[in-house]
């Protein structure tokens, strides 16, 4: 044990690096962006489920049954596939 005290005194005795002391910004930005990071991924997630969510209800819900439309549009009584029957 005497000797991890001497070690633990001898590094205690040494002097201090001098990046130890702009560590806590660094950290703390650090910590803002990755703050930043899981909101905006956070948001992605909900806008996608949202979407995903929106599109199923969508598929299962018809609104009206589907229709062909009697008369497409810009086509004229006097086509040719009108004059013919078709």
């Amino acid at each position: 044990m005497t000797d991890l005290d001497q070690l633990l005194a001898t590094a205690r005795a040494m002097p201090v690096d001098a990046r130890l002391a702009d560590m806590d910004a660094a950290v703390i930005a650090g910590l803002g962006r990755r703050r930043e990071q899981m909101t905006a991924r956070r948001s992605l997630m909900l806008a996608g489920l949202l979407a995903v969510g929106i599109g199923w209800v969508g598929s299962i819900l018809p609104t009206a049954p589907a229709q062909a439309a009697p008369l497409p549009l810009g086509m004229s009584d006097y086509a040719p596939s009108r004059l013919l029957g078709q």
